[in-house]
């Protein structure tokens, strides 16, 4: 039987592009799975591959910023008042996106009337944020936003 190369989390940020604290933040939420041996975690080129796929660790579809809009738009039938919105926050560092984005993936684990996802476009120096749900959902969503416009 072969083995397969393990990686590490050093090892993961260096093939991504993405910070060890990013990877570390992956884990802690679920969008990258991995396992731990010992105190250190370590990956197969499969969970790699996994975290940019369309699919998150869980096997989950995920949803790009557009396709938060165009289902809303989709949707003919609605029992209250429904928003959609869509913010794009600049930012100078990748390194201080990360508090941004660890907060919105705490925000959608808490929040389970609102659809969200966000996408960074690291050429254009953009989070971009998408969210639909009930008005007074998107009220409160517009309020953290406004806190993430001020982390950046």
């Amino acid at each position: 039987m072969l083995e397969q190369k393990l990686y590490t989390v050093a090892d993961v940020a260096e093939l991504t592009g993405l910070t060890s604290r990013t990877i570390r933040n992956y884990l802690k939420d679920g969008t990258l799975r991995g396992k731990k041996i010992g105190v250190q975690w370590r990956f197969t080129e499969e969970d790699i591959n996994r975290l940019f796929s369309e699919v998150d660790a869980a096997g989950m579809k995920i949803l790009k910023p557009e396709d938060v809009i165009s289902e809303f738009l989709k949707q003919t039938e609605r029992r209250q008042a429904e928003c959609c919105v869509v913010w794009d926050i600049p930012f100078s560092d990748e390194k201080e996106i990360d508090k941004v984005c660890s907060e919105a993936r705490q925000m959608m684990a808490e929040e389970e009337d609102m659809v969200f996802a966000w996408e960074l476009m690291s050429k254009q120096q953009v989070l971009r944020v998408a969210a639909s749900g009930t008005a007074d959902k998107i009220e409160e969503f517009a309020v953290r936003m406004r806190r993430f416009e001020q982390l950046t």
